[in-house]
């Protein structure tokens, strides 16, 4: 299903990019062809990454070049697309208001060879502009969010730093990920927990990556949560590589944190293991006065839970867009896109997420990395 998706995608998008930027202009033809491979290849880049790493065409080394190539170039195929769309809105208005106040608009006629040449220069510069933007608030470490709550069920406060969406493959760069480690440690957590989709390749070719994450350090554990990206390089693998590198994977369980009554627990994604969750088991080993914190990968569980079954629900998914104005449809499919909210009695916390999918890039969704302080009220 995934696969299909992103071939019509692939094809949708490829040629409305080509045909919209070089379908009419006077370029030669040789340079139409390759300007059209260069804008196919970003379009397809998502399905030529998942045959290479599926079946393990090359070395990791390489993979790590290719997935940064080639997802550079989606971003950016991505971003133009956009401008394009937007350039030709805006041109198509002006126009055709110039005709319809009996202008001849001859001046700025779309189909101006010659203007439509620098029109092309114009918007290849401005999506160059955008995507290097794009790329500094994708490689730039999360920024750090605090927020208060506080309950009378608290008998100790708690800081909890949650971060979401690592996604770690064999590309991910070992000194980034080093830094957000460091950048949780520091905040001197009593309890780091990770709300999913955290490892996003085979398990075996991530081994150095995986002991980083051995780097957290919290007092009262580090735990986490599937995500559905999880799911597909193979949940269980998954678990038990989490589990060794320290990070408590909570699935359909949960633990009290210890000099509180502050209970943590966690479920399994809601998009593609919907059918085993189980709240009883999850919160079994709770008790009525318990603070209850939920993990949950995907932010829209908070809809089937009953009021007053947990205080806080912490998840992750939806990057918060990553890249704009992909913000919209991201909202559409997940309702609850970023930041706080409170939802039938209970508290929402949604975050971007600590790292990107796809091309390293975000635009208008700075990643982030929250620092929760449970407060005795």
């Amino acid at each position: 299903m995934f696969f299909l998706a992103a071939l019509i995608i692939a094809i949708a998008c490829s040629v409305i990019t080509i045909k919209t930027l070089i379908g009419y202009s006077d370029m030669k033809l040789v340079y139409k062809v390759l300007v059209s491979l260069l804008i196919a290849t970003g379009w397809f880049s998502v399905i030529i990454l998942n045959m290479v790493k599926k079946y393990n065409i090359v070395s990791s080394e390489i993979y790590t070049l290719l997935s940064q190539i080639l997802y550079g170039m989606l971003g950016f195929v991505f971003i133009l697309f956009i401008v394009i769309m937007l350039r030709d809105i805006v041109w198509y208005t002006i126009y055709g208001f110039a005709k319809l106040i009996g202008k001849d608009g001859w001046y700025i006629d779309p189909k101006n060879m010659s203007l439509l040449g620098k029109a092309n220069f114009i918007v290849i510069f401005v999506s160059m502009a955008i995507s290097g933007y794009a790329f500094y608030q994708g490689y730039k470490l999360p920024e750090v969010k605090e927020i208060y709550l506080s309950s009378s069920k608290i008998n100790g406060n708690v800081r909890i730093a949650h971060l979401s969406d690592l996604h770690i493959t064999r590309a991910t760069p070992i000194a980034q990920l080093q830094k957000v480690v460091n950048t949780v440690n520091m905040l001197n957590p009593d309890v780091i927990v990770v709300t999913g989709d955290i490892i996003d390749d085979n398990i075996n070719t991530i081994e150095e990556q995986l002991n980083i994450l051995k780097g957290f350090s919290a007092p009262y554990g580090v735990y986490s949560v599937m995500g559905n990206h999880e799911f597909y390089n193979d949940v269980y693998a998954a678990k038990k590589a989490l589990d060794n590198a320290g990070l408590k994977f909570l699935f359909n369980g949960g633990v009290h944190i210890k000099n509180s009554n502050v209970f943590v627990t966690g479920i399994p994604d809601l998009g593609t293991m919907a059918e085993r969750i189980n709240f009883w088991r999850a919160l079994n080993q709770s008790k009525d006065s318990d603070y209850k914190v939920l993990l949950s990968h995907a932010p829209l569980i908070i809809d089937s839970l009953s009021k007053g079954l947990v205080d806080i629900v912490l998840a992750g998914h939806t990057h918060g867009g990553q890249i704009f104005p992909f913000h919209w449809l991201a909202k559409q499919a997940n309702k609850y896109l970023a930041g706080q909210y409170t939802i039938n009695g209970t508290e929402l916390y949604v975050s971007r997420g600590a790292g990107t999918w796809g091309p390293r890039m975000r635009l208008f969704a700075p990643s982030d990395i929250t620092l929760i302080h449970l407060l005795q009220k």
